[in-house]
């Protein structure tokens, strides 16, 4: 089990998301994800695309707004994970 570590932008996505009702079926298909990730970083369901900078993309699919969780193995904790990027898949 991997614990999750969020940079400072994307934990304020994840807080907007759980304070704004009218984004619950957003919360519910990006909490699906981080479920995911944090059950096993190494599944290939959380690691479909890598772009160049390294960074794994898992898109979070929902009948709202698709949105987007960028990650990478946690640089400094062996088996945990580094969100750097929770918010809409702008770029898919």
């Amino acid at each position: 089990m991997a614990d999750l570590y969020f940079d400072e932008e994307a934990e304020k996505q994840l807080g907007r998301l759980e304070t704004d009702p009218a984004l619950a079926a957003v919360l519910a298909s990006v909490d699906e994800k981080l479920d995911l990730l944090e059950e096993d970083p190494t599944d290939s369901a959380v690691r479909p695309r890598r772009f160049t900078n390294s960074l794994w993309c898992v898109i979070a699919y929902n009948g709202q707004e698709d949105w987007a969780i960028l990650w990478e193995p946690h640089p400094e904790l062996a088996g945990d994970v580094a969100i750097r990027y929770l918010g809409p898949a702008t770029f898919d």
